[in-house]
């Protein structure tokens, strides 16, 4: 059976919090007076700017959003998610100066700020676009955009340096008991 293209946009949340749980391990790391590796911190900012917004976001803003403002052009939660990514890349942007100019502080605040918006945007994205979709897209529309993600898909990192960083940035206790965690581990290991 073939996928929906709203169970990608899941997985890849998943992916995403993955990656979100390492960068906030590092910061956790760097508030208890430790030192975190570069080269990890780039790897992780390479994922998020490589899968999470050249693949991920790319492919909602130039396929899926559009399909769904077709089927209903008055929604402007869509568009408001749409300027959510905008706020991302700007701090990713924010982050990646920060580690290579070396400011610490500067790379802490940000990286706590995308983390906080990422995950909120995860849930608010993963509830508005699950429910236009399966309220306005018919199983043809779905097909498509299924394909074109999975088209894109192919041509992203894979996840190895997620699960090395997994093992060297493990999530603290209390965030292995958030839902949201939780529900990433269930969906990673399905």
């Amino acid at each position: 059976m073939l996928m929906k293209c709203t169970e990608i946009l899941l997985q890849d949340h998943i992916a995403i919090r993955r990656a979100l749980d390492i960068v906030d391990a590092m910061l956790k790391k760097l508030d208890e007076g430790q030192r975190i590796e570069i080269f990890d911190a780039g790897t992780i900012l390479r994922f998020l700017r490589v899968f999470g917004d050249q693949y991920h976001q790319a492919i909602e803003e130039e396929v899926l959003f559009p399909a769904l403002l077709l089927a209903v052009p008055g929604d402007t939660s869509l568009l408001e998610l749409v300027c959510e990514h905008g706020g991302e890349r700007t701090l990713v942007d924010k982050i990646e100066e920060a580690l290579t100019s070396r400011r610490g502080i500067d790379f802490h605040r940000s990286s706590h700020q995308l983390t906080s918006l990422l995950r909120a945007h995860c849930e608010r994205e993963g509830i508005i676009v699950c429910d236009l979709a399966e309220r306005y897209l018919s199983k043809e529309q779905d097909e498509e955009i299924t394909a074109q993600f999975m088209t894109h898909r192919r041509q992203v990192e894979n996840h190895a340096d997620l699960s090395r960083l997994e093992r060297k940035y493990p999530p603290r206790p209390s965030d292995a008991a958030r839902p949201d965690h939780q529900h990433a581990r269930a969906q990673a290991s399905a």
